[in-house]
């Protein structure tokens, strides 16, 4: 670039644009409930601990549980299922999984926390510290750190298990609607492909392994495919409004 050009308005009005758009999508976390921080929300770290940090609940830049994500929050020991479906199918022939706890897409990750059975400060690294456990408190949360709230926890409450009921994930979509294979997965036959979105917008669809960008033949969904952890402008962390059924029809073509 010139010096003329960067000394004109338009470079430093584009430069101003830059940082704010930086900035406030760098703090959107700072304000959420997964801000744990935050002595207002009702699940937050107790008075008197070390760990200030905001990220460190979930990441850490070293010694996390796994390459991906830096993941930094312990996992649940639960193994998930959809306990009320027989024959583990959909209707459309589609497989559920069985592997979520190990799996390297991102739903055992949500469901370190949302399954209850977790404390929200039982973590892998912190402070130079190995496996600490911060303590939480909060109207939402139990005396041993864990949410309580039924609202916010995914399976039964019961176990943490059992994921009747809730939509399938870590299953393959039918991108560009044709056959997905994802997780081990592939796409059953009876699915009808034309009823998908080819190619969804505002929500997320994952690649191969759980991560990247998605392509026909290896694409699938996962909590965050709905969900933003980091802060959305709508209700539940939604990427898309609920109105009007905005989100389901993000995907569904009905």
């Amino acid at each position: 670039m010139s010096r003329n050009a960067r000394e004109g308005p338009w470079f430093w009005l584009l430069l101003v644009a830059v940082f704010v758009s930086a900035g406030a999508n760098a703090a959107s976390i700072t304000t959420t409930k997964h801000n744990f921080q935050l002595q207002t929300n009702n699940v937050h770290v107790a008075s008197g601990q070390s760990e200030d940090g905001l990220c460190v609940f979930c990441h850490t830049p070293h010694k996390g549980a796994s390459s991906l994500l830096l993941w930094n929050h312990q996992f649940s020991t639960n193994q998930y299922s959809w306990a009320d479906v027989t024959g583990g199918k959909t209707t459309g022939g589609t497989s559920y999984p069985t592997n979520l706890r190990t799996w390297t897409g991102s739903t055992a990750k949500c469901l370190s926390c949302h399954d209850g059975t977790v404390s929200i400060g039982a973590l892998y690294w912190s402070n130079a510290t190995g496996t600490p456990t911060v303590s939480i408190t909060g109207t939402d949360a139990s005396a041993t750190g864990q949410i309580n709230n039924p609202a916010y926890i995914i399976p039964d409450a019961a176990t943490g298990a059992n994921l009747a009921g809730n939509h399938p994930v870590g299953v393959p979509y039918s991108y560009n609607q044709q056959p997905s294979t994802y997780n081990g997965i592939t796409t059953g036959p009876d699915v009808r492909l034309a009823q998908w979105v080819a190619q969804p917008t505002g929500v997320k669809i994952f690649g191969a392994g759980g991560g990247g960008a998605p392509v026909a033949g290896a694409a699938g969904i996962e909590c965050a495919s709905c969900h933003d952890p980091h802060g959305t402008d709508n209700t539940f962390f939604l990427r898309v409004s609920k109105s009007g059924s905005q989100l389901c029809l993000s995907c569904h073509q009905k």
